[in-house]
């Protein structure tokens, strides 16, 4: 185990799971990902796995906590590979770009994973892909009927909208993997949108 995901499961810091890591990892290589955007860097460790994959690999991630950005900054400088990773400080909304990218991974807030979507579609190269994280929410979307609490009620059900959403969107191809960490959804635009 990594000193910085140690670091991050002891101090409560949420990072991808160890499913959820292989399976991206897998995915940029099979798919020859050299452009990436993460959406939510938290302490850099999701990006600098990647990028470890391959130095041909460029990351633009982005975290609006000034501690974690903060964090990410000195892990990203520690692993040496401030070449390959742009971490930027801003909310996610002010983020504007032309670029273009094979994979945007989404691991940020996910009652905004809807707006994200469609902010960056554009983004997107044509053969590229989204993957959104913690799409099961710990399981919560199945027993969303006994959640007490009101704002988490809320922000499970907007998940749960938003897979339904992208469910029935003609645009896209979606497959859900519910078994893989937390939930990983995988969205790729169809050939006809192209």
């Amino acid at each position: 185990m990594s000193n910085l995901k140690q670091e991050a499961l002891r101090k409560d810091i949420p990072i991808i799971s160890d499913e959820g890591l292989s399976f991206l990892l897998n995915y940029i290589e099979e798919h020859n990902c050299k452009s990436i955007l993460e959406l939510g860097t938290a302490v850099g460790y999701s990006a600098i796995e990647m990028a470890k994959l391959d130095s041909d690999i460029h990351i633009d991630t982005i975290e609006r906590n000034p501690d974690m950005y903060k964090q990410a900054i000195d892990n990203i400088s520690k692993a040496d590979l401030k070449d390959q990773i742009n971490a930027f400080f801003m909310p996610i909304e002010e983020y504007k770009t032309d670029k273009k990218y094979d994979l945007i991974f989404v691991d940020a807030a996910k009652a905004q994973y809807e707006k994200y979507l469609n902010q960056f579609l554009d983004n997107l190269n044509k053969d590229g892909a989204f993957i959104f994280d913690n799409t099961i929410f710990h399981g919560l979307i199945y027993e969303v009927d006994s959640i007490e609490s009101k704002n988490l009620k809320n922000l499970v059900k907007k998940i749960i909208k938003f897979r339904e959403n992208v469910h029935n969107d003609s645009r896209f191809d979606i497959i859900l993997f519910d078994n893989i960490g937390d939930g990983i959804l995988l969205l790729t635009r169809r050939d006809s949108e192209t």
